[in-house]
C-alpha cells in the first residue's frame, strides 16, 4: 500500500511538473524568447557604407596596425575596401570590435558604443563600398 501511493505521488508530482511548464501561456502561445538576438541593424533608417561611414572610423580607429608594414602583431591590412572585406571574411571582426573582455579591438580600449553601431550598421546593410 505505502508503495502504491508513493507511486501515486510521484506520478502527480510528475504530471504537475510538466503541465505547468512556463514554455507558453494560457492561450496556447508560446512565450517570447527570454533571450532574443542583440539588435542587428541599429539605425535602420540609413544605408550605411564604406566609403562613406566606416571608412573614416577604421583609418582613425585601425590603420596604426593594420597598414603596411603591419604593426603589433597585425595579421592583415585594412587599408582598402577589399582588404577590409578580406579581414571580415577571415577573422572574427565584429566580434572583437563587439567585444568587451579579452580580445577587444582596438587593443588601446573598446570603442565607443555609437562609434561600434556605425559598423554592425553597415553589416547589417550589406557591407556596402
Amino acid at each position: 500500500m505505502r508503495t502504491l501511493l508513493l507511486n501515486n505521488l510521484i506520478l502527480l508530482f510528475t504530471l504537475l511538473c510538466f503541465g505547468c511548464s512556463s514554455g507558453s501561456d494560457d492561450s496556447g502561445n508560446p512565450d517570447p524568447d527570454p533571450d532574443p538576438d542583440p539588435i542587428t541593424n541599429p539605425n535602420p533608417n540609413k544605408t550605411t557604407t564604406y566609403t562613406n561611414d566606416v571608412k573614416a572610423i577604421l583609418d582613425d580607429q585601425c590603420l596604426q596596425c593594420h597598414t603596411i608594414p603591419l604593426a603589433q602583431g597585425a595579421p592583415f591590412a585594412m587599408r582598402t575596401y577589399a582588404e577590409t572585406i578580406n579581414a571580415i571574411n577571415n577573422r572574427e571582426f565584429f566580434l572583437r570590435i563587439k567585444s568587451t573582455g579579452f580580445n577587444v579591438m582596438p587593443p588601446e580600449g573598446r570603442l565607443p558604443q555609437e562609434t561600434i553601431d556605425i559598423i554592425l550598421d553597415w553589416e547589417a546593410d550589406g557591407l556596402i563600398e
